[in-house]
């Protein structure tokens, strides 16, 4: 169905066509309704321009809970490292009842950890910022579970964007804060539900309507993604989200081990022949009853596209109803979702059947070595399998026939308020917490950058993290146990090979606590100094968002610096 065609219909007659959307959504429930939207493929409202061939993917990371970045980037020297020392305390493993949030000195400088400092360069880039440490030549070093990610920024694929956080305006000061009205503020600052909604919208000062992942769809998807029948342009991994809801473009949600598979009960068709295959010829066709397919052809009927098993006589008896017409255009409007959903299932198969065999071992080869010696699974762990699901989604797409797609996968268990380092017998534990956490982002993120390597497709794929917000700098207690709370400006980091990486972007926060950029009270919450609009502006331009059109995807941009001048410190694409 491809509704842009209502653009030549009389709109003040009404007909089946307009029918059907309006309340296959409503008849069904939110869940149904998401996909439906998807399913039905609704046009994007920018006019239609000549798109090249080239391909792009998006992948939001998103870390639910609020992960705590201080730890995630770490100052080794200077000022800034006393100010760290003291203000997150540094554990004393050897005695327990002592302790803090932060890294011991050692665990960051021995000769062979694996959280060697990051390399230090002295060089000014006018246009890109200082590389390898802060604007003020602060050296920066990641947490030892990152060791991944210091070989990615090493490499050239991986950057961080330092203290970047939901901001409705500029200029917001420790001074000024607590006398700035409440519609110059973000709303419901250190919640975790209205920052995360705020976070994926861009738009912290309006009721939430839609997401900047959604708004970027809307434009580009008439652009790029032209042919009806092809996959909606976002896919989430992990559920429903506001960062891919759209005016008209909604995200198709799967999980991470895929879809349904049907060949065990249809019995034409082979791998490479998927079961969705003839399905949608089928439900496409003015003709749905064909030689290749008819539902009415029972499993014991010759040439019967069932297999004589109970699951074959299942999904014959459910596409027998789904074949049959009704004079009820409600009841038609359910049943062609469902057709839709079907038809859906079986693009999907297709694509996951380029990567069935050997281009699957050797996926799995990838996650495999990234998690070695980490003590995790990088074939079982849940978000290892949402990143391979992406990684396999993209390197089928010649079957889902987009040009463009935006992907949602999330990383949960941030909410750190209580042992972030935990120990045992003086010892830090590796597998618990905020270290365990750590190691699955950090092996994931290899595991992906190792696979669309090895399949050519690595500049075509952006990937960057965003979160509820970071963590209070100073911990809730004084020993072991201790851990943080809600905070507001954090780290991000992007990767791909269109990045422009190895540097170290924005401007990382006055680690002083009781001043400085810490909002209010003592807690080290820092003031963001790089908007959520800045930072997803520059995805959304390489995206392929025009420069005259950033203004709509994000209507608060054009408050803040320019992102794309020196001034603005965040042209980290290429």
């Amino acid at each position: 169905m491809n509704l842009h065609l209502r653009k030549t219909l009389d709109r003040s007659k009404p007909n089946r066509r307009d029918f059907m959307v309006q309340t296959g959504c409503a008849g069904l429930g939110i869940t149904s309704a998401v996909n439906t939207l998807a399913h039905l493929q609704l046009m994007g409202t920018a006019a239609a321009q000549n798109a090249g061939d080239d391909y792009k993917a998006l992948v939001c990371i998103f870390l639910n809970g609020g992960m705590d970045t201080n730890n995630l980037l770490i100052p080794v020297a200077g000022t800034a490292r006393t100010h760290y020392e003291t203000g997150r305390g540094i554990p004393q493993y050897i005695d327990p009842t002592k302790g803090g949030v932060a890294i011991p000195m050692e665990d960051i400088t021995t000769a062979g950890s694996q959280i060697n400092p990051l390399n230090a360069v002295t060089e000014y880039e006018p246009s890109v910022g200082y590389l390898g440490a802060d604007a003020n030549g602060n050296r920066l070093a990641v947490h030892p579970g990152a060791m991944h990610i210091k070989t990615m920024f090493d490499a050239e694929d991986l950057a961080f964007i330092t203290n970047v956080g939901v901001l409705t305006q500029p200029n917001v000061t420790r001074a000024n804060f607590s006398s700035l009205p409440a519609s110059q503020k973000p709303p419901q600052l250190f919640s975790h539900s209205d920052q995360q909604t705020q976070w994926q919208s861009s738009i912290p000062d309006r009721p939430f309507k839609n997401g900047w992942g959604g708004r970027v769809a809307d434009i580009l998807d008439g652009i790029h993604n032209t042919d009806p029948e092809a996959l909606s342009m976002m896919v989430s991994i992990n559920g429903f989200n506001s960062f891919q809801v759209g005016t008209t473009q909604q995200p198709y949600v799967m999980s991470a081990s895929g879809v349904t598979s049907y060949s065990a009960t249809w019995s034409g068709g082979s791998p490479s022949t998927p079961y969705g295959s003839a399905l949608q010829t089928a439900f496409t066709s003015k003709k749905p009853f064909t030689a290749e397919y008819d539902p009415f052809k029972f499993p014991t009927t010759a040439n019967s596209p069932y297999q004589n098993t109970s699951p074959g006589w299942r999904l014959a008896a459910l596409e027998q109803l789904l074949g049959m017409s009704h004079a009820s255009l409600f009841d038609e409007g359910y049943i062609n979702v469902a057709k839709n959903a079907r038809v859906t299932e079986g693009l999907i198969g297709g694509a996951l059947n380029l990567t069935a065999n050997g281009v699957t071992t050797t996926l799995d080869t990838h996650f495999d070595n990234a998690f070695a010696g980490s003590g995790i699974n990088g074939l079982t762990n849940g978000f290892a399998q949402q990143m391979r699901m992406v990684a396999r989604l993209i390197v089928g797409n010649s079957v889902l026939n987009n040009k463009r797609q935006i992907f949602f996968v999330q990383l949960g268990g941030w909410d750190t308020h209580t042992s972030q380092i935990p120990v045992s017998n003086g010892v830090a534990r590796t597998d618990q917490s905020y270290y365990s956490l750590m190691l699955q982002l950090s092996c994931a993120m290899k595991g992906f950058r190792d696979s669309l390597q090895a399949a050519g497709l690595w500049n075509n794929v952006t990937s960057f993290t965003a979160s509820d917000f970071t963590r209070t700098f100073t911990p809730n207690k004084t020993d072991s146990t201790g851990g943080s709370d809600h905070g507001w400006g954090g780290h991000m980091m992007v990767m791909g090979g269109a990045v422009r990486g190895k540097r170290i972007y924005g401007t990382f926060p006055n680690l002083t606590v009781n001043g400085g950029i810490d909002v209010q009270g003592n807690r080290g919450r820092w003031i963001p100094t790089s908007s959520v609009d800045q930072y997803a502006a520059v995805l959304a331009r390489w995206f392929g968002v025009d420069t005259s059109q950033l203004g709509t995807v994000f209507p608060n941009l054009s408050r803040f610096i320019n992102p794309f001048t020196p001034a603005g410190k965040l042209d980290f694409m290429e």
